[in-house]
């Protein structure tokens, strides 16, 4: 599979036989999962299975602040975007909302079929305090991605990294090239807050013990969470699966449950159902709708073509972009086969699976990376696999592993932020021109599916002032 990429990278489309290999997800994908189960299968040291201690917390600073300028370096050209799409309509919203609103929003599921009170609290903030400058509304964005990094950070330590892996860890997720579409569009929003509040739940559990107080504080953040996106719905399963994992008892996830089920029936209640997307071909709602192939496409091969290789194939990579590629798929191979990690790896391979629980409807994988945004919260777990498994690796070639693989996710962002620039460019021109006939989305990127009325009256400033 990693000869067939590479090839294709380096010397665009051919066939193999009878099979034509243009876009390569497929092989992707299946190198991908390749990977994966070589580093759930690995051999791990006779070491403790204690967590790791947060360690000198000058270390954890310094490591801490790298991660955050990294990821500021590698995502500031999302400034410059202009809004897209469905942000006209939510920055909209954040002008209007109100404490009636917010009233409103909690007693009343959104004719959308979301249920996000807590999301369109952030968007009213920003519109407070940045008006309809989209500078401010990215840089929100990208001060909540950067705090995520550091969680993911602490996280990966909590499971038992050393700090420069979960350095890595951090790192990894801060750059990753599935990033744009959670980060740079403000619909992503509610994909980052309700990472932040499961990762500040998840890591309160771990340190919770027996103390109520902590417990108390890690149903706040689960609540809030599950209030911002479905998608941390998922939050008690994982918890449930750290509990065995460290051979606690599984009686303190109880409560995680229990309000997971008080949740979803209160969200059932106001929508006379699950909500959600409705699936246009049978009129059901797009959870309902899930096929047994399809299903096992998106999970077997088109998840870990995302994870691994974020890349928007709308044009060709470039050469030294191809040539990184091959670099970092000989780093796997290599990682796969040496690495003898202090705890076994499958467990966070489990958990990218348990968080794609939720839109499993809308994980088929896209060429263009569309849709990428539902694997912000895997890819925590992404990050943090890799993070143990460089561990592992005895000797230097950790770091050149490491060092290889953040090249490789930079340089695949830096390519995909290339479309979302191209994509925001026409938009703002023809807001402009107040004559916006653009399709629904370029090259993967959302332009005008929603929110044309909206684009040109922000753009002559008919909402009042900035």
């Amino acid at each position: 599979m990693a000869a067939i990429i590479a090839a294709r990278m380096l010397f665009g489309p051919f066939h193999l036989g009878p099979l034509p290999v243009t876009t390569p997800l497929n092989p992707e994908g299946f190198f991908g999962l390749a990977v994966t189960i070589l580093l759930s299968i690995c051999v791990t040291r006779a070491e403790t299975n204690q967590p790791a201690s947060a360690g000198n917390w000058r270390t954890a600073l310094l490591i801490s602040l790298g991660v955050v300028a990294l990821g500021a370096i590698a995502l500031r050209r999302g400034l410059g975007i202009y809004f897209l799409s469905d942000d006209f309509i939510l920055v909209r919203i954040g002008h209007e909302w109100t404490a009636a609103s917010f009233r409103y929003s909690i007693t009343h599921g959104g004719g959308d079929g979301f249920f996000r009170p807590f999301g369109f609290v952030s968007l009213a903030l920003d519109a407070r305090l940045g008006g309809y400058n989209p500078v401010f509304w990215h840089a929100s964005s990208l001060v909540i991605h950067g705090a995520n990094a550091v969680l993911v950070l602490f996280l990966a330590r909590r499971l038992g990294a050393s700090a420069l892996a979960a350095g890595f860890a951090g790192a990894l997720f801060a750059i990753h090239g599935i990033d744009p579409e959670a980060v740079v569009w403000i619909a992503g929003r509610f994909d980052l807050l309700a990472t932040f509040f499961l990762l500040a739940g998840l890591l309160v559990f771990m340190m919770a013990g027996v103390r109520f107080t902590l417990h108390s504080a890690a149903l706040v953040c689960f609540a809030v969470a599950a209030l911002c996106k479905e998608s941390a719905f998922i939050f008690p399963l994982l918890v449930a699966g750290y509990a065995l994992w460290n051979r606690q008892p599984l009686r303190r996830t109880v409560p995680y449950f229990a309000l997971a089920a008080i949740l979803f029936a209160y969200r059932w209640s106001l929508f006379g159902g699950i909500g959600g997307y409705i699936d246009r071909a049978s009129g059901r709602p797009a959870a309902f709708s899930l096929g047994y192939g399809s299903t096992l496409k998106a999970v077997a091969v088109r998840l870990w073509t995302s994870l691994y290789f974020p890349l928007n194939w709308s044009t060709d990579a470039s050469l030294p972009l191809a040539l990184l590629a091959t670099a970092y798929m000989a780093a796997m191979i290599w990682l796969g086969l040496r690495q003898k990690p202090a705890r076994p790896l499958w467990p966070a391979a489990a958990a990218i699976l348990i968080s794609t629980i939720p839109v499993l409807s809308l994980l088929a994988g896209s060429p263009t990376l569309a849709g990428s945004r539902v694997l912000y919260l895997p890819s925590v777990w992404f990050a943090i696999l890799l993070a143990l498994a460089v561990d592992g690796v005895p000797g230097r070639s950790r770091y050149a592993i490491a060092a290889i693989t953040l090249l490789f996710h930079f340089a695949a962002l830096q390519h995909n932020l290339g479309f979302w620039e191209a994509a925001s460019a026409r938009v703002k021109a023809e807001c402009e021109a107040g004559t916006p006939a653009l399709p629904e989305s370029m090259n993967g990127v959302p332009m005008l599916a929603n929110g044309r009325q909206e684009c040109i009256e922000i753009a002559h400033n008919k909402f009042g002032p900035p």
